[in-house]
């Protein structure tokens, strides 16, 4: 508001308007401090809107988006024992904290203390997403130090009647994703048993919240993935953690859940859902008829968010990983807790750095271009000679190619 005035008038109007009064001008400075208060709580909101997606402010400080955007970006702050004290009293005495990265979680303050030990040796705990919500809501994060980017989790956040977090489930993305092997692993276990749905009646959901809920404990099962679809918006964004990148438009979702679909055996049986209309995030664990009675199940959580139309425009799903390696990773990289640190958030959007080096570094220790990659001779498996170009066709994903063997 205020940027939009002219500069002179910001200043005071007599550069402006060289006869202006004194009494006048006593009076524009006092307008321009309200818009100067109004242009900074317009600015405040806009920034808490673009964080939160349109959070559902109420009061100051009794909305749990507050909470979030106050508590955990800070999270990590654990040397400042004033802020800790804080984190603290933001639970609970009885708060049941599911920090999946660890190994075990205890109960009560214990687990809230493991959670926030676990959080101190992070670099900067970013927030990307978050949900609106008055009792319980979620948000989408990457940890960060100087410009990588590194390991990227959900977090789901749950009030008692006191305002307190009663319940939090943390996931953070699989280092190892196993891809479609995930989906054979599941048929595998489940065989030709079927899962069985309660039946329910076709509506209309309004509000992410309510849409999570229809597609996931209403339409599950009892509807084909065609007409689940239509609740997703044409250019959606699908980051699946089992995949290294994400599902792009709704063909591509549409895929995907026809792959699931055809698991008979398989249920993502719903648990705690935020209460969110613009974006909602929801904890599952996954149900396999035929697997044994003592198998553990699979925990989960999953971030959706709505576009202007009401239509899903982006989701994030992780499942529990229980990768033995996860702790030497730490180790090697408490800061990002990943080996190769990312540039961008969203998979598959990181920048190429070989023009920064001037190219790829042959063999020979000369600096060519992709295209001369691309150019060499190799024999395949059938003993016929491509380029590498007509060798890897249209393969997606990454492609190693062994540039000693080109020299």
């Amino acid at each position: 508001m205020l940027s939009q005035l002219p500069q002179s008038l910001q200043q005071g109007g007599k550069d402006h308007f060289p006869d202006f009064p004194a009494v006048l001008s006593e009076q524009w400075h006092s307008l321009l401090k309200l818009l100067r208060k109004l242009s900074l709580c317009s600015w405040r909101l806009r920034w808490f809107r673009n964080s939160g997606r349109r959070l559902g402010f109420q009061r100051a400080g009794s909305s749990i988006p507050d909470l979030v955007l106050a508590r955990f970006r800070n999270a990590a702050d654990s040397g400042n024992a004033s802020a800790e004290k804080q984190w603290l009293d933001s639970f609970s005495a009885d708060a049941t904290v599911e920090d999946l990265y660890l190994n075990e979680n205890p109960t009560g303050i214990a687990g809230v203390r493991a959670y926030l030990e676990n959080k101190s040796g992070c670099g900067r705990l970013v927030i990307d997403r978050c949900s609106d919500g008055d009792r319980s809501c979620g948000f989408t994060w990457h940890l960060q130090e100087n410009e990588a980017v590194g390991l990227r989790g959900t977090t789901f956040v749950q009030l008692d009647e006191q305002g307190k977090v009663c319940y939090l489930r943390e996931i953070c993305e699989p280092l190892f994703k196993p891809g479609d092997l995930t989906v054979e692993l599941l048929k595998a276990i489940g065989g030709d048993n079927v899962a069985t749905f309660d039946q329910a009646e076709r509506r209309e959901p309004k509000g992410a919240s309510d849409i999570c809920r229809y597609l996931w404990k209403e339409l599950q099962g009892n509807a084909p993935p065609k007409e689940c679809l239509t609740f997703f918006a044409d250019k959606v964004l699908y980051e699946d953690f089992n995949y290294e990148l994400p599902l792009r438009g709704k063909e591509e979702v549409g895929d995907f859940l026809e792959k699931f679909a055809k698991i008979k055996a398989l249920k993502f049986v719903a648990e705690r859902f935020s209460d969110g209309s613009r974006a909602c995030c929801f904890t599952w664990n996954v149900e396999i008829v035929g697997a044994p009675e003592d198998a553990p199940r699979i925990k989960g959580i999953s971030f959706y968010e709505l576009n202007d139309a009401g239509k899903i425009t982006y989701v994030r799903d992780i499942p529990e990983s229980s990768n033995p390696f996860q702790g030497l990773v730490a180790m090697a990289q408490p800061k990002l807790r990943v080996l190769l640190p990312r540039s961008s958030v969203v998979a598959g959007e990181e920048r190429c750095n070989c023009a920064d080096a001037g190219g790829v570094v042959w063999p020979t220790g000369e600096c060519v271009d992709g295209q001369t990659v691309l150019d060499q001779m190799v024999t395949g498996s059938d003993g016929v000679r491509r380029s590498v170009a007509e060798q890897i066709g249209g393969a997606r994903g990454a492609v190693v190619i062994y540039l000693r063997h080109l020299a």
